[in-house]
């Protein structure tokens, strides 16, 4: 487990930048009936200061659905680095953004806190993928509920 400090009295720590997608109320769902990761166009991206800065990304949804014969869906958080290809940040692990089992957490929320320290100032995105294991829909994001997608670039 890693521990961020922010810095105190030193000059460090001090938040550079945050930048926000927010939907407060979706007007459809965001869902996927892929058996592999897709991307679910929810993005926000970055340009960091200064290379070294730690970048602080955050996503919620209030509520997830799934529906279908196969009763689960999960997602990862995707991150692309300037000109470089889109790649997940933890690229082995299912159940890095949240897991639903229609059994007993449906309509359940999702939510991912991450960090990433910039090694540039190349432009940084990010955008949530999903997938539906088993086949049938798998929402994300459910009509009516909301998201948000939070970047901070925190000065180290």
């Amino acid at each position: 487990m890693a521990l961020i400090k922010l810095g105190k009295n030193s000059g460090k720590g001090k938040v550079l930048q945050i930048i926000r997608t927010y939907d407060a109320n979706a007007s459809s769902h965001i869902e996927t009936t892929s058996t592999s990761l897709t991307a679910s166009g929810i993005q926000a991206s970055i340009t960091p200061i200064k290379s070294g800065n730690l970048i602080l990304v955050d996503f919620g949804s209030t509520m997830v659905d799934h529906t279908g014969s196969s009763q689960d869906g999960y997602g990862r958080m995707y991150q692309k680095i300037g000109s470089g290809s889109i790649a997940a940040m933890a690229s082995s692990h299912n159940y890095h953004i949240g897991y639903i089992d229609n059994g007993s957490n449906r309509y359940a929320p999702f939510s991912f806190s991450g960090s990433y320290t910039a090694t540039s100032t190349d432009t940084l995105l990010y955008e949530p993928y999903i997938k539906s294991p088993g086949g049938g829909t798998f929402r994300l994001v459910h009509e009516n509920a909301s998201y948000a997608l939070t970047l901070t670039e925190v000065e180290q």
